[in-house]
């Protein structure tokens, strides 16, 4: 006799059928099948494949470097070695350095390949020599093949008799200057471009002064920079050193006994027209200065009547300063006169052939 029965309603009336051999036997099957953890249709899950499934985690087998490379097994050996060895060459000095034992021997690749510590950058930018030369000298035969071709273009116009120096560098090599830049002042282009016309022109010494008795605010910022220029000038160029050496050797003639000769002064006119006196051909001055406009430093609301709102802008400007020597004024002062005089006389009519003759009038 089989049991057709709902399992809830034996395990409700379990106590009730106790007695019967078959619901005993059944009992435990029951209930083990109605007492388990019960889930929601609709929380059981949509996949029910097992997710261990024996071709879904397969891994691949990890293969050395020797067994991805064909050939003999010396071949193989000589070219893993060479592949994870260091790639530039040995150094000059390798030699002594192995045969006194030195700690240089060990940077030479002689021993085995040592893995390369910080090769790479956060960001993922090899830091290998090879790498980074390539960024900075990404053709060197042609860099090789111009620095040589630079070469024999100088040495030839050097030896040349009929070969002339172009201007800009016979000027480039004969005389020095200076180019400073300052960094962005809180102030506008209308009230520093006056400072900036104030010292163009000037001597380093009289440019001081001025910024120095100047009433304007920026007038010290641009004290500092010309003081910042002239050290550099001075330092980087060697210029304004004319005073110095002859000092020095004023010194040396004195403790010697002779006489040294005094320097010449002269009398040139600027491209200006102001008459200027040299007493020293080093002595430096400002060929040039300009200003810059900068980026806004902020901006505010100005609000006015009816309404009306307008914004004031917080600007910011540079001053670029140029430092020349007396020597520059000189030749330009020379290059002037020579100009001046290779014109000749002004004459009202010239002399030369009256072209488009006729013979009525032309008025």
């Amino acid at each position: 006799m089989s049991l057709s029965m709902p399992s809830r309603r034996l395990l409700r009336g379990g106590p009730a059928l106790a007695a019967s051999a078959t619901t005993t036997s059944l009992l435990p099957a029951l209930q083990s099948l109605s007492l388990g953890p019960s889930t929601a249709p609709s929380a059981r899950a949509i996949h029910t494949t097992p997710s261990n499934q024996w071709f879904w985690s397969r891994k691949k087998k990890e293969t050395s470097l020797e067994s991805q490379v064909t050939g003999t097994a010396e071949s193989r050996k000589a070219l893993v070695e060479r592949l994870s060895s260091r790639i530039e060459g040995p150094a000059i000095f390798g030699d002594e350095a192995q045969e006194t034992g030195g700690p240089a021997g060990d940077s030479l690749g002689s021993g085995p390949p040592r893995k390369r510590q910080g090769t790479f950058t956060k960001a993922g930018a090899s830091l290998v020599k090879e790498h980074l030369a390539r960024a900075t000298d990404p053709d060197p035969r042609s860099r090789v093949r111009w620095e040589r071709k630079m070469v024999i273009r100088q040495v030839q116009r050097g030896t040349n008799p009929y070969s002339k120096e172009p201007r800009a560098e016979r000027i480039a090599r004969t005389e020095r200057a200076l180019t400073s830049r300052s960094t962005f002042l809180p102030t506008s282009v209308k009230k520093l471009v006056h400072l900036a016309h104030q010292i163009q022109g000037k001597t380093v010494a009289e440019a001081l002064v001025q910024m120095r008795f100047s009433k304007k605010k920026m007038a010290q910022e641009v004290k500092y920079q010309l003081e910042l220029a002239r050290d550099m000038a001075i330092a980087e160029r060697g210029m304004g050193l004319g005073e110095t050496q002859r000092a020095a050797e004023v010194a040396a003639g004195a403790v010697e006994g002779t006489a040294v000769k005094d320097v010449e002064s002269i009398k040139i006119q600027d491209k200006d027209g102001k008459w200027v006196r040299i007493d020293d051909p080093t002595r430096m001055y400002i060929a040039e200065a300009w200003v810059n406009r900068g980026p806004l430093r902020g901006r505010r609301p100005d609000y006015r009547a009816r309404g009306r709102v307008f914004i004031k802008e917080k600007p910011s400007t540079s001053i670029s300063i140029v430092l020349k020597e007396e020597k520059t004024r000189m030749r330009e002062h020379a290059d002037r006169v020579a100009k001046k005089l290779r014109q000749g006389p002004w004459v009202h009519l010239p002399d030369r052939p009256v072209p488009s003759q006729r013979p009525y009038y032309s008025w």
